[in-house]
């Protein structure tokens, strides 16, 4: 493991130990076993280096997902491995850090704008799933797969804020495994409408 890797893996341990405001350089560096001059020397301040730790974890997880976006057969099996990813996450305190550090953008420009460029990366990931989903069941030509991703990323940021506040997480993982019936619901409803009209043609 490199020394970053090390720093970076070690301020990832710390703040989902302790939280964005309990963490210090001094933990980190102690964690990380290299004397605490070396993190200030090349992040400057405890919020650079909380922001690289996340997008070093993020990146990771943006590839894991990628990869199994690309082995996987089908939505619903993308689907149903994607809430088995998230489920981890939850566990791993990959969540909790994402939130903390979302809470700190509130009020931290710098920080809000280095964590949507993160979350967009997700953000098109999705929406390029909705799309995959659309032509698999047949509606690409009728909806729109730009809003259609951000309900499906809705869902798991609610459940996340939920979850983070005290919430059962099984509850909240059960109403994500329902939405993976969305589009054949949506399929079923274009369908049945165009049943209707096909119908209403046929009595003139």
């Amino acid at each position: 493991m490199t020394t970053r890797a090390q720093i970076l893996d070690a301020a990832y341990r710390t703040l989902v130990a302790f939280g964005y405001n309990q963490v210090s350089m001094r933990k980190i560096a102690e964690a990380a076993g290299v004397n605490q001059s070396l993190l200030h020397y090349y992040y400057g301040s405890k919020e650079n280096l909380m922001l690289e730790v996340l997008e070093y974890v993020n990146g990771q997880l943006l590839a894991r997902q990628r990869t199994m976006y690309a082995e996987a057969t089908g939505f619903e099996k993308i689907w149903a491995q994607s809430l088995a990813f998230f489920e981890e996450d939850v566990r791993s305190g990959y969540v909790r850090a994402l939130w903390e550090l979302r809470a700190q953008a509130l009020s931290d420009k710098h920080i809000a704008r280095r964590l949507d460029e993160v979350i967009g990366g997700w953000r098109g990931l999705v929406a390029g799933l909705a799309k995959q989903a659309l032509a698999e069941y047949g509606i690409a030509q009728q909806l729109d797969p730009v809003p259609l991703g951000r309900l499906m990323g809705d869902v798991y940021w609610g459940a996340e804020a939920e979850i983070l506040s005290g919430e059962d997480p099984q509850l909240h993982f059960e109403a994500i495994r329902l939405l993976g019936n969305l589009f054949r619901w949506l399929a079923l409803d274009e369908r049945a409408n165009g049943n209707q009209i096909r119908a209403k043609r046929g009595a003139r």
